[in-house]
């Protein structure tokens, strides 16, 4: 009998040293993520030391190298399984953080380029295959990738390849059937089937494919708690992968002096008629987003003539999902009107608004006399509004609901150090932001552009003035301490 109590003694005594060790693993864990990736300001990290470090620490002690009664010990032990409980779950939402941010910042170092293999609608072609050793046309002069798509189509199948001057030539030729197919990327052909119905009707689209092309980091670097920094928004019309190549319909350019809490959004029109930074040709400035994000970038730098120290860029998706994460936002309409797609009706004043009342907010122009600049206005109050209800403790809280949300729906240059820093530092000091904002604004034309040029195109001619006043605007926000 007494060696049965003996064995029982020893087993409870080596639970309590497993139990212990198991702890002690777990608080370590914790508080080098916690540390190495400064998650919690001072005011937060002793307040972390004290209950979960010194606590389980003083429990640890008591259980393993003191003997304290048979009742305040079975408490003991049951509070550190708590704490083992407690912090599974912390660093379960720790690393799922980590893993996202890794993801989010790992994603802008490469673009994707979507390319469509398009036959004749009338052909009876049903594959890709059925185009082995038939011949098909492309035309290269604003598509400095189209070779590396050929060749990354030649692995599919095998087919010779005729290079044409320009769309028009390439399609003429595809429906006089001196050619066969076309290889073209997706965003050229959105940009030339727009309100071209007849050559949407004339073609169908075979085979997709896509390639990888690796981008410059562009990302001025600055203390963002510090220093005041400039962030790029694009916004680009896709469902799809954030980081495709495609027409930036949102371009927001946001001011930020984290020292007197205070943000400048300037709105420019999609349409603008600038030009493209890189390419040196005059577009229209959404159409510098199919030629990758860092052509918007430079192209909006020179516009402004300011540094962009780093950027966004968002899909559709994006705000769908991060609005219903957020269980909706208060967003402010100048304007009674009925959205574009869903024919939702927004009232001049506040509207409370799920994810695709939200996208159909930001993306209705044709409901407004002075349609594209009214749209550039409601995209910044989206903004402001999604920024007003994310900055509150209750909001922070379920801030893993956030990232579940936007997953692949963003990428941005920003550091998953910067990000943290500026998350410690609204932790710390949940500061107040005054949000101004301003839109640059033009006067209606029509141009060929560089990316078609097959016709005349609607673009805004900008309003010297307006940019300016912009200029000015950044330089005092900039300026102030």
């Amino acid at each position: 009998m007494k060696l049965n109590n003996k064995k029982m003694k020893k087993a409870k005594k080596i639970f309590s040293i497993f139990i212990g060790l198991f702890l002690l693993v777990f608080i370590y864990i914790n508080t080098y993520l916690i540390i190495k990736y400064n998650v919690l300001p001072i005011k937060y990290l002793i307040i972390y030391g004290i209950f979960i470090i010194l606590i389980p620490l003083i429990m640890i002690f008591l259980t393993v190298f003191r003997r304290p009664k048979k009742f305040i010990k079975k408490i003991l032990i049951c509070l550190e399984i708590f704490y083992i409980l407690l912090l599974i779950i912390v660093f379960v939402y720790l690393n799922k953080t980590f893993n996202f941010l890794n993801d989010l910042t790992s994603a802008f170092d490469y673009e994707t380029k979507n390319y469509y293999v398009l036959v004749s609608s009338t052909s009876n072609y049903t594959k890709v295959d059925e185009l082995a050793n038939k011949k098909i046309g492309f035309a290269k002069n604003v598509d400095m990738s189209i070779e590396k798509a050929i060749s990354e189509l030649d692995n599919k199948i095998n087919s010779t390849h005729e290079e044409k001057t320009s769309y028009n030539d390439l399609f003429s030729s595809l429906e006089k059937a001196e050619i066969e197919g076309v290889i073209i990327i997706d965003s050229i052909y959105g940009l030339l089937t727009e309100d071209n119905e007849e050559l949407k009707s004339n073609t169908k689209i075979l085979y997709e494919f896509s390639i990888k092309e690796k981008i410059n980091d562009i990302v001025k670097d600055v203390n963002v708690t510090e220093e005041p920094f400039n962030i790029y928004i694009s916004g680009i019309d896709s469902y799809k992968n954030v980081t495709d190549k495609g027409r930036s319909d949102v371009n927001i350019v946001m001011s930020i002096n984290p020292k007197t809490n205070k943000i400048l959004m300037i709105n420019i029109p999609r349409d603008y008629y600038v030009e493209l930074g890189n390419i040196k040709e005059m577009d229209k400035l959404t159409h510098a987003g199919m030629y990758g994000v860092n052509e918007s970038v430079k192209t909006i730098e020179n516009l402004l003539q300011i540094d962009i120290n780093y950027y966004v860029k968002v899909n559709y998706n994006a705000l769908i999902k991060l609005v219903d994460a957020l269980e909706g936002v208060d967003v402010y309409s100048e304007y009674d009107f009925y959205s574009a797609e869903f024919n939702y009706k927004f009232v001049k004043g506040e509207n409370h608004v799920n994810g695709k009342m939200a996208l159909d907010f930001v993306r209705t122009r044709k409901a407004f006399v002075n349609g594209d600049r009214v749209r550039g206005e409601n995209q910044q109050r989206m903004i402001e509004a999604i920024i007003k209800k994310a900055n509150s403790p209750k909001t922070l809280i379920k801030y893993s609901d956030y990232l579940e949300a936007l997953e692949g729906t963003f990428t941005t240059n920003i550091s998953t150090d910067q990000i943290m820093s500026l998350v410690n530092m609204q932790l710390d000091k949940m500061p107040e932001w005054e949000i101004n904002k301003i839109s640059l604004n033009g006067t209606d034309g029509s141009e060929i552009t560089y990316s078609d040029q097959s016709r005349e195109l609607y673009v805004m001619y900008p309003k010297e003035d307006t940019i300016e006043d912009a200029k000015i605007k950044i330089q005092e926000l900039i300026g102030e301490v």
